[in-house]
């Protein structure tokens, strides 16, 4: 592992232990960044809900529709994409309003589980649910449908920007989901996120120690400053 990834890692264990994605959100506000929070469509599909989220670095994946299948290359670079992925990945689908396939089942699940990803958000259909669930591995969807893709959507580019959830989506970004919802915490900031977002559950947690001790919530906001 290179030195940047192994800080990027550091980075992400720091939000896992110490921080969540409304935390994130906040800070992101803070920082400009206000259109970070992909949209509430997107709901995980693990019913565990201690685990049914992940971070990891946005790999991106374009779609488009299609009417036909290629006969000689029916998935095109949707197989090209996923063999793509590395540890720590997170899959990102571009959105699919049309909503006329499921894009991502079991099997895309489990290469993406074998080659290190971490989840998965597909900002469309999937299926082959319960397969999945079997699996453990994390997805954030929109819908269920049991159509292939073939012949009704293909991939045109990889790791370029895509729009999924609202947020537009760098390729490298950190993706950070939990029960609350998906954050995209863009590379240039991932550091300074960090921080301020730990700092900022640490303050929580004295206003929540005092609020238990029966202290005002204008006393502990004035205090501590968060809410």
């Amino acid at each position: 592992m290179s030195d940047e990834a192994s800080a990027e890692s550091a980075l992400w264990q720091r939000l896992r232990t110490h921080a969540y994605v409304a935390v994130v959100c906040d800070v992101l506000d803070s920082l400009g960044y206000r259109h970070q929070a992909m949209h509430h469509r997107l709901r995980p599909l693990l019913p565990d809900r201690e685990r049914c989220g992940f971070i990891g670095r946005a790999r991106t994946i374009r779609w488009m529709e299609a009417d036909y299948a290629d006969e000689d290359n029916p998935y095109g670079l949707e197989i090209e994409a996923i063999d793509a992925l590395r540890p720590s990945d997170v899959v990102v689908h571009s959105t699919d309003f049309a909503g006329t396939n499921a894009p991502w089942g079991e099997l895309m699940s489990t290469a993406a589980q074998c080659r290190g990803a971490t989840g998965c958000v597909c900002d469309s259909q999937i299926r082959d649910c319960l397969k999945i669930i079997d699996l453990g591995f994390p997805v954030y969807y929109t819908g269920i449908r049991p159509l292939d893709s073939m012949g009704r959507g293909r991939v045109m580019a990889y790791d370029v920007p895509v729009r999924c959830g609202d947020v537009l989506v760098q390729p490298g970004d950190t993706v950070f989901a939990d029960f609350d919802g998906i954050a995209v915490i863009p590379r240039a900031v991932l550091t300074q996120v960090v921080d301020r977002a730990c700092h900022k559950s640490d303050q929580e947690s004295h206003s929540r120690r005092e609020l238990k001790a029966g202290k005002t919530l204008r006393e502990v906001y004035d205090r501590y400053g968060v809410l």
